[in-house]
């Protein structure tokens, strides 16, 4: 069939009428998404993605979000000592006080450094109201902020009569391998644009990490309890005969010495490289890496004792025997701190 000129423009003229309808829709649509805290949350994520901190700024309130989230930071970590007495409590909000602008300076430097760089790590120092220094990095890291994944967002729920939204951001706590849900508080500007201006329960979340730190921390003081009970048992036992054998003051003899390394090689130094590596393989927390790694230490300067000892028995060299002695002081040093620390941290989860 031939269509007349009149029909082909007719249909050229529905078609770009079409055409506009479509696009008018679009932009009808873009228009009021762009303006929805939907909206809103997508450009922050992408912000963060593209490294834009004028964007994120845009869309964010950073001022009044960090500063609601140092308040919120801090009367968690009050809250979670629950074994000081409300006097000590109120003594620690009063001191808090002098610590409130370097953590605001340190969150917002991290945040910033965060959206620039995907590090929330800065390496930079503030100073208190006294004047001391301040590390930034161990804030941010006692924060929990530093271990965030980003899961996706939970929920949004809009109030158009006041202008205000609240939106779950969830996220999962690496360190303590929880999910938790932010409650974000967003308001309509007077351009129609949403921004985010709080996180309003931080301080559950500072709760919560505390507690799964105090969980994570007693998961690891049992279980190296444990092994250290199981190793050091049979040891202990190797160490007492080793011991007997020298008080009977036969060490003149070949036979004896010969024997007492066999001991050392064949019964001591394997029992203490099985608690060596029994302690490697456990999962540390960090408020306990202190504590292992003078356990690690110790372990290995007793090792090292037992070996330059072994070696004496073969050369007699009074330098061998001095290395084997100085090993032996750093190994008592350190498992005296260990123990030490192990009933200081103790006494801090209780």
């Amino acid at each position: 069939m031939v269509l007349s000129m009149r029909t082909k423009l007719k249909i050229f003229a529905a078609a770009i009428l079409l055409v506009l309808v479509v696009i008018g829709g679009g932009l009808a649509y873009f228009n009021f998404y762009v303006k929805t805290p939907e909206y809103t949350l997508k450009a922050i994520q992408e912000s963060i993605q593209n490294h834009d901190v004028d964007e994120f700024n845009k869309y964010v309130n950073v001022d009044n979000v960090v500063a609601g989230v140092t308040n919120n930071m801090l009367d968690g970590i009050i809250a979670s000592q629950t074994n000081l007495p409300e006097e000590a409590k109120v003594a620690m909000n009063s001191l808090a006080t002098m610590f409130k602008a370097p953590i605001v300076a340190s969150l917002q430097e991290g945040l910033n450094n965060y959206v620039k760089t995907g590090s929330w790590q800065s390496g930079k120092t503030t100073a208190d109201a006294q004047g001391a220094m301040i590390n930034s990095d161990m804030i941010l890291e006692q924060s929990g902020l530093t271990d965030l994944t980003f899961e996706g967002i939970d929920y949004i729920n809009t109030n158009e009569d006041n202008g205000t939204a609240e939106a779950g951001i969830k996220v999962t706590q690496s360190e303590i391998n929880q999910p938790f849900v932010f409650k974000v508080s967003l308001e309509e500007q007077a351009d129609g644009y949403w921004k985010v201006v709080s996180v309003d329960n931080f301080s559950d979340f500072i709760k919560a990490l505390e507690d799964g730190r105090k969980e994570f921390i007693k998961d690891y003081l049992s279980q190296t309890a444990l092994i250290i009970i199981d190793k050091e048992k049979i040891l202990t036992e190797n160490e007492a005969n080793l011991n007997a054998a020298l008080n009977l003051g036969t060490l003149g003899s070949s036979q004896t010495r010969i024997d007492l390394k066999n001991d050392i090689e064949n019964k001591i130094l394997p029992q203490l490289k099985e608690l060596q590596e029994a302690l490697q393989s456990v999962e540390v927390p960090k408020s306990a890496e202190t504590l292992h790694n003078l356990r690690l230490k110790a372990c290995e300067s007793k090792i090292a004792y037992y070996q330059d000892y072994a070696k004496w028995l073969d050369n007699k060299d009074i330098k061998t025997l001095r290395e084997a002695t100085d090993n032996l002081k750093k190994a008592k040093t350190m498992e005296y701190e260990a123990n030490l620390l192990t009933k200081r941290i103790e006494g801090q989860i209780k």
